[in-house]
């Protein structure tokens, strides 16, 4: 799904411009890399938090910015709503099935 928003043009990659995107409203989801240091995580975390942006915190380390073509990118924003509903969706569907089959 992240490839697909890639080639959509639908997501942004990197603190500034994830940052800059939730103040503005325009970031709809944030996902971050496992591989993020403690204190991007808690500073993006508690921008979200203020401004009512959902987060996903993806792995194996790594794996997003792939997706997207750019293996370094620890945090992505999502800037369309279609993605960021599915991504959503498919996130909350992996922990039902997870917590199903512990």
């Amino acid at each position: 799904m992240l490839g697909f928003a890639a080639r959509a043009r639908a997501c942004v990659s990197g603190y500034t411009a994830v940052e800059m995107g939730i103040r503005k409203k325009n970031i709809l989801l944030v996902i971050l890399d496992e591989a993020i240091s403690g204190n991007s995580l808690e500073r993006i975390t508690a921008l979200c938090k203020t401004f009512a942006t959902p987060w996903i915190v993806a792995g194996p380390p790594g794996e997003a910015g792939m997706r997207i073509g750019k293996p370094a990118a620890k945090m992505i924003g999502i800037t369309r709503e279609m993605f960021a509903r599915r991504m959503l969706q498919l996130t909350q569907q992996s922990a039902e099935r997870t917590e199903v089959e512990d």
